[in-house]
């Protein structure tokens, strides 16, 4: 009879990509012992080229630092120093509890993935103590394409050629942009950008970009001590499809600045406040920009959070369509509101939509957490007595499993 073989050999004469196959289902410190198992195993463990230094693997560090006297940098160290070739992935998360990487760790990471190559980086760096600088290696590293920062904060160059050249997808959060030389800086040219995500930065004023033409979605929330200039959105409205903007902005924005922006498709705006008359109407300003938008989803601003605009509330309630004279949105299908509570002007809101909207197929409510069954059946019977431009259009409230559309 035949010998089996050992379990080992019968997985070390699969496949290469098989192999890393199952490292990518993986996490990183159980990937990293399967080079224990055999040669080849080692050999394809590598070449992997999937690294997340993230939660998981922070824990399994931490659980055994009272048996073991390697540090959180050397393990990092040990892991990413023996690659062989570019990595597709590498996640970094850092968090205030976490053992803290000095910056010259940091950067000598950073150094070796711009070397070797690196497609997607995942970096999240938060401390107390340290403020963290991105290094300038990867502003300029040709391979990346995708690019998440948090936390740390960006010196961006007057002479900003060559950086971001081949980057498709950039998301920026708690990220502080600076100038390393006084003066203005020159615009950033990143050819291929697809997405750009701002959240919570600052000083995005200076992260000057000239219009990539590829560019589908822009996200603006939130952001800290700035404001979204108009002269920064306007270049961009022409090509994207996708457009993020937090009420806050809206009221520093001169719409007048901003092209017909024929791409734009979906709107959201987040924490709109129905109170400020600046803020609703360069909402709707900006809704009369985009003649092929087809879906509009709002996160209501919290109803205690509003500040009185009596002047705009009284013009609205006594002359409402004189107030709103706006042309018909032809290819609006589809509305979301989130955090929706009555009140006039949001009422007001929402009968100029559901008249204004020919293609109109579906309004979604997303019912508050703090509204009860027969206050919604009660909104919904008076939003079914508004006349409606579309006979297709229907009504629907639903509890968002999570919030954020």
């Amino acid at each position: 009879m035949a010998q089996r073989k050992p379990i080992s050999h019968l997985t070390s004469e699969l496949p290469v990509e098989i192999k890393d196959r199952i490292l990518e289902c993986l996490p990183t410190r159980d990937a990293a012992r399967t080079a224990l198992l055999s040669r080849h195993w080692n050999n394809v463990w590598l070449q992997h080229g999937r690294l997340a230094f993230d939660r998981e693997f922070l824990g399994s560090v931490q659980q055994r630092q009272d048996d073991d006297r390697r540090t959180l940098v050397n393990i990092i160290n040990n892991i990413l120093f023996l690659r062989a070739g570019l990595v597709k992935k590498f996640t970094l998360h850092i968090s205030l509890g976490d053992p803290q990487p000095q910056q010259t760790n940091f950067d000598s990471w950073c150094l070796f993935l711009s070397r070797n190559g690196v497609e997607e980086l995942n970096i999240s760096l938060h401390s107390i103590v340290k403020e963290y600088k991105l290094p300038f290696c990867l502003l300029s590293c040709m391979t990346i394409k995708k690019l998440i920062v948090e936390g740390p904060f960006i010196d961006l160059p007057v002479n900003a050629c060559g950086i971001f050249s081949n980057v498709t997808s950039l998301a920026f959060l708690n990220v502080v942009f600076k100038r390393n030389v006084n003066g203005i800086a020159s615009s950033i040219s990143i050819p291929k950008l697809e997405k750009l995500a701002l959240e919570l930065c600052i000083g995005i004023n200076k992260f000057e970009i000239s219009p990539p033409k590829q560019l589908e979605i822009l996200s603006v929330i939130h952001c800290i001590g700035d404001v979204v200039e108009s002269r920064w959105l306007a270049p961009h409205l022409k090509a994207i499809k996708t457009l993020w903007l937090c009420g806050s902005s809206l009221r520093y924005m001169d719409v007048s600045m901003f092209p017909t922006a024929t791409n734009l498709q979906v709107i959201k705006l987040y924490g709109l406040r129905f109170g400020c008359g600046k803020q609703l109407t360069v909402a709707m300003q900006l809704l009369q920009k985009c003649p092929n938008l087809c879906e509009l989803g709002i996160m209501v601003m919290d109803e205690q959070s509003w500040g009185d605009d009596k002047e705009v509330a009284s013009r609205l309630l006594e002359d409402p369509d004189g107030c709103f004279v706006i042309q018909e949105l032809k290819m609006l299908n589809t509305i979301k509101i989130e955090s929706f509570h009555e009140s006039a002007l949001i009422m007001l809101f929402m009968k100029m939509l559901l008249s204004k909207s020919p293609a109109l197929e579906r309004v979604v409510i997303l019912k508050p957490w703090d509204m009860n069954d027969s206050e919604v059946s009660e909104i919904l019977r008076k939003l079914e007595c508004f006349p409606r431009a579309s006979p297709k259009a229907q009504i629907v409230c639903f509890i968002p499993m999570v919030l954020a559309f």
